[in-house]
């Protein structure tokens, strides 16, 4: 059994590992996503439905016409009774039938002449359309964001698999070695049940591993809509460790406020319940309409049996209403309070943004710092691991020592590739949330990127 147990953990780790098929880089997984996300295509949707809005609202402001036409066959039955010098003569009634057809056929034509209601109502459905072209806009940046996310957290679980799969190797090369020295007589019992023990948990941490390897990479498949077998990786010397520019804080903080899609948006929200007072406000005025039309009948009724009536006729119509109960001075108020709450929504946004470009703003500037400091972490646990395995085999250092060593290796190279993706993200958050990320950006980023020479054994 415990023989079996290192053979499963192995097949495991290798079931995650990339296979030989075509490898997928950031540029391409960002375009798949676009085809395929669903947010995406939600976002899509609403804009489409909120622009016809605007074709609605129009077609309150055009003529409409209306055609109707009737025709049909009439029974009607006539009891006519007799009098003489206006004396009722009972008995003496007259009963006739007639049969008859009618039609009717009609055309009207209503043009609004003035009706601020429904003029400020279009004017509202445009400010609806802007603000869904904002939101889709909105929602295509951040599908860059997401999945740039999406892409790094599985290198990220590519990379720690790799660092656990050399974590393994190495203890299992400690192992062996405490075996040896115990057979020779220069090690002890306990260092064999250390490195043992060791060599157990990393298994064990191995495995959770490979499990975050597999979950990466179906959520990179929910966005892009195929699973990622092969992933193109950062060469680290292509990265561009760059201070944001402009290098000041202000001029992001003012690209916010006049580009960033959630301000933007606020924006047109204060102006759509803007247009939403005035509707409500000119609904209490008259409107006035030209109507036309022309109406043809032929024995339209049994009072007009045999005649026909062509008539044409062009009216102004005034309209305006005098009491509805209170609900046009509701109406306007609940628009007033609609403006208030659009207007404070914005503020909120507005806070948010400064206080998320500030945060990015100055990941970036340290994360350059970070990197640095984790390159030269990486080469100093190198030398001390180097030193301390040597120690070991002279006697001088413990086992529980080079597996010390060892593990602060594996933990700086970790953190120096986490810092690397955090930043590649600060970048685009930073442009994201100044209103100013891009296609562009995408291509800069995958420009850093590089096909594996082979995938890993």
């Amino acid at each position: 059994m415990k023989l079996l147990i290192p053979v499963l953990v192995a097949a495991a780790m290798f079931a995650a590992l990339p296979l030989n098929g075509e490898q997928l880089d950031l540029s391409t997984a960002w375009q798949e996503a676009r085809e395929y996300d669903a947010r995406l295509g939600v976002a899509q949707a609403d804009n489409l439905i909120y622009r016809e809005e605007v074709g609605k609202a129009r077609a309150q402001l055009r003529p409409s016409v209306r055609l109707s036409a009737a025709q049909g066959r009439n029974d009607t039955q006539t009891t006519s009774q007799k009098y003489v010098f206006g004396v009722l003569i009972p008995g003496q009634k007259t009963k006739t039938d007639q049969l008859y057809n009618t039609a009717n056929y009609g055309v009207s034509v209503r043009q609004p002449l003035l009706n601020m209601s429904n003029y400020a109502a279009y004017k509202q459905a445009r400010a609806v359309a802007a603000k869904s072209d904002i939101d889709l806009q909105k929602e295509d940046t951040a599908l860059i964001v997401r999945t740039t996310e999406a892409y790094c957290n599985a290198l990220y679980a590519e990379d720690n698999l790799e660092f656990s799969q050399a974590l393994i190797k190495a203890v299992q090369e400690q192992l062996q070695q405490a075996k040896r020295r115990f057979e020779k007589g220069f090690g002890t019992i306990t260092e064999i049940n250390e490195a043992q023990a060791n060599y157990d948990m990393a298994l064990a941490d191995g495995l959770e591993i490979v499990n975050s390897v597999e979950f990466t990479r179906r959520e990179l498949e929910h966005l892009t809509g195929h699973y990622p077998d092969n992933l193109c990786k950062f060469v680290p010397e292509k990265i561009v460790l760059a201070q944001p520019e402009p290098a000041n804080l202000q001029p992001w903080l003012d690209m916010a406020l006049a580009n960033n899609r959630d301000v933007l948006g606020g924006r047109q929200e204060i102006l759509i319940a803007k247009r939403e007072s005035e509707k409500q406000h000119y609904s209490r005025y008259p409107t006035i309409d030209l109507v036309a039309g022309r109406n043809y009948s032929d024995s339209e009724s049994n009072y007009a049996i045999g005649s026909i009536y062509d008539t044409y006729s062009i009216a102004l119509q005034l309209s305006m209403p005098i009491y509805s109960g209170g609900y046009i001075s509701a109406s306007v108020r609940q628009a007033h309070a609609k403006r208030l709450k659009a207007q404070e929504q914005l503020m909120l946004q507005e806070r948010g943004v400064q206080s998320d470009v500030r945060k990015y703003y100055n990941s970036i500037v340290t994360g350059i710092a970070q990197i640095h400091a984790y390159e030269q972490a990486v080469t100093s646990h190198e030398i001390a691991l180097t030193g301390t395995k040597k120690g070991f085999e002279a006697g001088l250092r413990s086992n529980v020592e080079v597996l010390d060593a060892q593990q602060k290796l594996f933990a700086s190279r970790r953190n120096l590739a986490k810092s690397r993706y955090q930043y590649i993200l600060n970048r685009l958050m930073l442009k994201q949330a100044s209103g100013t990320l891009s296609a562009s950006d995408v291509e800069e980023v995958n420009g850093w990127l590089a096909a594996s020479a082979k995938p890993i054994k």
